[in-house]
């Protein structure tokens, strides 16, 4: 070999090995959950927010804790706007909503629903009760 080449191919090599060592992110980001307290979940707008079987809190994907708090906040003043039972039907704080309220989860003094907030890859999940 000449020179020049004995010189490039342990070079190579090792930029091969660093290359082969960098982990590969994933582009997806993981879902947060984010936990309240009993009295905060109250003061977001509905009668409760919760992620799971009644439990304080409310996830996001993408963005953070303090900013899916603010998405719930405005999405629960846009609904209120129309009533206990209204309906948001505009976009808030950049995010298209969401809200399902399956008639199981229907009482005769209140209901359920669950919204999904998105924007782009940031998601704010959250389910609520609404007393009537």
């Amino acid at each position: 070999m000449s020179r020049p080449i004995r010189r490039i191919v342990p070079l190579a090599a090792t930029v091969m090995i660093a290359l082969l060592a960098v982990p590969v992110v994933s582009g997806a980001a993981s879902t947060k959950t984010c936990k309240i307290s009993g009295s905060e979940a109250r003061r977001l707008g509905p009668t409760y927010v919760t992620y799971a079987a009644g439990r304080p809190g409310y996830k996001v994907r993408g963005t953070s804790c303090a900013s899916g708090k603010a998405v719930i906040r405005t999405f629960h003043g846009c609904r209120l706007e129309k009533g206990r039972k209204g309906r948001c039907t505009r976009n808030v704080r950049g995010y298209r909503c969401s809200d399902s309220r399956p008639s199981r989860l229907r009482g005769p003094n209140s209901f359920d629903g669950n919204v999904t907030c998105t924007s782009g890859s940031r998601r704010v999940m959250h389910s609520y009760t609404q007393n009537t």
